[in-house]
Protein backbone atom coordinates (compact mmCIF):
# COMPACT_ATOMS: atom_id res chain seq x y z
CA UNK A 1 0.00 0.00 0.00
CA UNK A 2 1.24 3.54 -1.09
CA UNK A 3 1.47 6.36 1.99
CA UNK A 4 -1.40 8.07 0.63
CA UNK A 5 -3.48 5.22 1.08
CA UNK A 6 -2.13 4.56 4.58
CA UNK A 7 -3.24 8.41 5.10
CA UNK A 8 -6.64 7.95 3.74
CA UNK A 9 -7.13 5.06 6.76
CA UNK A 10 -5.88 7.52 9.49
CA UNK A 11 -2.33 6.72 9.47
CA UNK A 12 -0.29 10.65 9.20
CA UNK A 13 2.88 11.08 7.61
CA UNK A 14 4.38 11.46 11.21
CA UNK A 15 3.54 7.62 11.81
CA UNK A 16 4.51 6.65 8.23
CA UNK A 17 7.71 8.25 9.00
CA UNK A 18 8.25 5.96 12.47
CA UNK A 19 7.00 2.94 10.93
CA UNK A 20 9.24 2.79 8.09
CA UNK A 21 12.75 2.21 10.24
CA UNK A 22 10.73 -0.55 12.21
CA UNK A 23 9.56 -2.29 9.37
CA UNK A 24 13.43 -1.95 7.67
CA UNK A 25 14.44 -3.57 11.06
CA UNK A 26 11.54 -6.45 10.99
CA UNK A 27 12.09 -7.07 7.17
CA UNK A 28 16.31 -7.12 8.02
CA UNK A 29 15.72 -9.51 11.08
CA UNK A 30 13.89 -12.04 9.11
CA UNK A 31 16.63 -11.71 6.11
CA UNK A 32 19.37 -12.31 8.98
CA UNK A 33 17.87 -15.73 10.00
CA UNK A 34 17.19 -16.80 6.95
CA UNK A 35 20.49 -16.05 6.27
CA UNK A 36 22.10 -17.80 9.50
CA UNK A 37 19.91 -20.64 9.26
CA UNK A 38 18.31 -22.42 12.35
CA UNK A 39 19.44 -21.13 15.51
CA UNK A 40 22.17 -23.17 17.57
CA UNK A 41 20.40 -24.58 20.27
CA UNK A 42 19.84 -27.50 22.48
CA UNK A 43 16.45 -29.30 21.51
CA UNK A 44 15.63 -30.63 25.26
CA UNK A 45 13.34 -33.69 24.90
CA UNK A 46 11.42 -33.70 28.33
CA UNK A 47 9.90 -30.25 26.44
CA UNK A 48 9.10 -31.60 23.23
CA UNK A 49 5.44 -33.79 23.33
CA UNK A 50 4.25 -36.80 21.64
CA UNK A 51 1.66 -37.05 19.37
CA UNK A 52 0.19 -40.21 18.50
CA UNK A 53 -0.77 -43.36 20.78
CA UNK A 54 1.00 -46.49 22.22
CA UNK A 55 0.77 -48.09 18.49
CA UNK A 56 2.72 -45.37 16.98
CA UNK A 57 3.51 -41.69 18.26
CA UNK A 58 6.08 -39.42 17.56
CA UNK A 59 7.79 -36.03 18.08
CA UNK A 60 9.17 -33.28 15.73
CA UNK A 61 12.55 -31.86 17.34
CA UNK A 62 13.91 -29.46 14.43
CA UNK A 63 12.88 -28.76 10.91
CA UNK A 64 13.89 -26.04 9.27
CA UNK A 65 17.02 -24.23 6.53
CA UNK A 66 20.76 -24.53 7.40
CA UNK A 67 22.86 -21.24 6.36
CA UNK A 68 22.84 -22.30 2.72
CA UNK A 69 18.57 -22.82 2.29
CA UNK A 70 19.38 -26.70 2.49
CA UNK A 71 16.00 -28.10 4.73
CA UNK A 72 16.26 -30.86 7.01
CA UNK A 73 13.83 -32.25 9.42
CA UNK A 74 14.81 -33.88 13.16
CA UNK A 75 11.94 -36.50 14.71
CA UNK A 76 11.40 -39.46 16.82
CA UNK A 77 8.77 -42.09 16.32
CA UNK A 78 8.01 -44.78 18.85
CA UNK A 79 6.32 -48.00 17.19
CA UNK A 80 4.14 -50.34 19.49
CA UNK A 81 5.26 -54.15 18.66
CA UNK A 82 4.22 -55.55 15.34
CA UNK A 83 3.67 -52.15 14.22
CA UNK A 84 5.06 -50.64 10.71
CA UNK A 85 5.62 -46.95 10.53
CA UNK A 86 3.66 -46.68 6.83
CA UNK A 87 3.17 -48.98 3.80
CA UNK A 88 6.06 -48.71 1.64
CA UNK A 89 6.56 -45.78 -0.47
CA UNK A 90 8.94 -43.67 -1.63
CA UNK A 91 9.73 -39.67 -1.74
CA UNK A 92 12.43 -37.31 -3.07
CA UNK A 93 14.01 -36.52 0.29
CA UNK A 94 16.47 -38.97 2.00
CA UNK A 95 16.48 -40.04 5.28
CA UNK A 96 18.93 -41.13 7.98
CA UNK A 97 17.01 -43.80 10.97
CA UNK A 98 19.43 -44.43 14.22
CA UNK A 99 17.52 -47.31 16.29
CA UNK A 100 17.59 -46.30 20.16
CA UNK A 101 15.61 -49.16 21.26
CA UNK A 102 13.98 -52.41 20.49
CA UNK A 103 14.28 -54.39 16.90
CA UNK A 104 12.72 -53.47 13.25
CA UNK A 105 13.06 -54.89 9.90
CA UNK A 106 14.19 -52.24 7.56
CA UNK A 107 12.25 -52.48 4.14
CA UNK A 108 14.23 -51.58 1.10
CA UNK A 109 13.61 -52.33 -2.49
CA UNK A 110 12.07 -55.38 -2.52
CA UNK A 111 14.60 -56.67 0.24
CA UNK A 112 13.92 -56.76 4.30
CA UNK A 113 17.01 -56.83 7.01
CA UNK A 114 16.47 -56.46 10.74
CA UNK A 115 18.19 -53.69 12.56
CA UNK A 116 19.79 -54.02 16.28
CA UNK A 117 19.95 -50.83 18.43
CA UNK A 118 22.38 -48.52 17.91
CA UNK A 119 22.36 -49.23 13.79
CA UNK A 120 21.64 -46.53 11.87
CA UNK A 121 19.53 -47.24 8.51
CA UNK A 122 20.19 -44.76 4.73
CA UNK A 123 17.03 -44.44 2.68
CA UNK A 124 17.81 -42.80 -0.50
CA UNK A 125 15.69 -40.54 -2.92
CA UNK A 126 13.29 -42.23 -4.52
CA UNK A 127 13.80 -45.64 -2.89
CA UNK A 128 10.81 -47.78 -2.25
CA UNK A 129 10.89 -48.27 2.30
CA UNK A 130 9.50 -48.56 4.72
CA UNK A 131 10.05 -49.62 8.53
CA UNK A 132 8.35 -52.68 10.97
CA UNK A 133 8.51 -53.18 14.37
CA UNK A 134 9.96 -56.89 15.11
CA UNK A 135 10.55 -56.92 18.78
CA UNK A 136 7.57 -57.91 21.61
CA UNK A 137 8.16 -54.66 22.71
CA UNK A 138 8.15 -51.07 21.53
CA UNK A 139 10.87 -49.84 19.23
CA UNK A 140 11.98 -46.39 19.56
CA UNK A 141 14.55 -44.69 16.38
CA UNK A 142 15.39 -40.95 15.35
CA UNK A 143 14.96 -39.91 11.86
CA UNK A 144 17.07 -36.83 9.93
CA UNK A 145 15.36 -36.12 6.72
CA UNK A 146 17.65 -34.21 4.43
CA UNK A 147 14.96 -32.34 2.12
CA UNK A 148 16.80 -30.43 -0.17
CA UNK A 149 16.74 -26.31 -1.30
CA UNK A 150 13.74 -24.36 0.90
CA UNK A 151 11.83 -22.71 -1.96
Amino acid sequence: MQPEGLIRMGISRRDWTLLIPALTAATAAAQEQAATGLPSKVYHADTISYGGDDKKKGRRFLRGAEHSGFTFEVHETVLGPGMETHAPHKHEHEEFVILVEGMVEAFLDGKTERVEPGSVVYFGSNRMHNLRNAGAGPCRYYVIELRGKAA
